[in-house]
């Protein structure tokens, strides 16, 4: 009975300790959480101090410059040209993935045929094509989101055949003893299971959109937040490059703190669920 007692209080202070520890870790984190920011503005203040502005210009300066960016109203047409391209060319990007990794998933005909020339298509480097698509389709917003979409269709492609492809077998044999058809199947068990893939694809891709637009806008662009980097470089004004970067890095953010509210409400629809509750049941998959 004594040992019984002490195997109980060993286990409560052993999970009382282990509480304490969690919650240490958890305060310790939200602590770096907030004062990264500050020690990088301090390290970025103190090397600007040591050298002129057209190399590194003051973290307080650039501040200034992006409000007065943003009363004045100048930076607008970019932002908004900007944020046209990577939506347009995730949304294509998406679709055209989406289809075609369901397509070589469900057609091993198609998987032989399509793959193959998937694979060669991602080994050439998008950005070399920027030239050629600026000669075919102009100056305006379609090369730039050929380019994004392009970049953004490969990893919705891969998720989306792994998700798709990683059914767990007995729930597959389950449907075939129902004699449910392919299609139901699809639609009822492969689709619902390969949703946590397919969303960690969106996320790789929607920065792939970003990245591909901008620099999409470098090679012929006369709006959008790549063109004025390109625009500030060819003056030596750094500090509204430095205005860009900033600027973009809030809009990635942004991006993904969408993507990550649109895929809470997704998985609370289909499965009732948190993402923490429903990665621990279901395999993610990223490229």
């Amino acid at each position: 009975m004594t040992i019984e007692i002490n195997q109980i209080d060993g286990d409560t202070e052993a999970k009382g300790s282990f509480i304490t520890n969690l919650s240490s870790q958890k305060l310790l984190g939200q602590f770096l959480v907030l004062v990264t920011p500050f020690l990088f503005l301090l390290i970025w203040h103190l090397i600007a101090a040591g050298t002129t502005p057209l190399i590194l210009p003051n973290p307080y300066d650039v501040f200034m410059r992006l409000v007065s960016y943003f009363i004045n109203g100048r930076v607008w047409p970019h932002l908004f040209m900007t944020t046209q391209e990577i939506l347009a060319g995730f949304v294509l990007g998406s679709v055209l993935g989406i289809g075609f990794g369901t397509l070589v998933s469900e057609s091993d005909i198609a998987r032989k045929v399509i793959m193959p020339y998937i694979i060669v298509t991602q080994a050439l480097p998008k950005f070399a094509l920027a030239p050629m698509l600026v000669i075919w389709f102009g100056f305006g917003m379609a090369p730039k989101v050929i380019i994004a979409a392009l970049i953004a269709f490969f990893p919705l492609v891969e998720n989306t055949y792994m998700g798709l492809t990683t059914t767990p077998q007995p729930q597959l044999e389950l449907f075939r003893a129902l004699r449910a058809s392919r299609i139901t199947t699809l639609l009822k068990l492969r689709i619902p299971h390969a949703v946590p893939a397919i969303f960690s694809g969106f996320r790789v891709a929607l920065m792939l959109s970003l990245v591909g637009a901008v620099v999409a806008e470098y090679v012929g662009a006369n709006q959008g937040l790549g063109a004025l980097i390109i625009v500030s470089q060819g003056t030596l004004d750094t500090e509204l490059m430095f205005v860009a970067f900033v600027i973009l890095t809030v809009l990635g953010l942004c991006l993904d703190w969408l993507y990550g509210l649109v895929y809470k409400i997704v998985l609370v629809k289909l499965y009732g669920k948190t993402i923490d509750d429903v990665s621990s049941s279901t395999t993610r998959l990223s490229v």
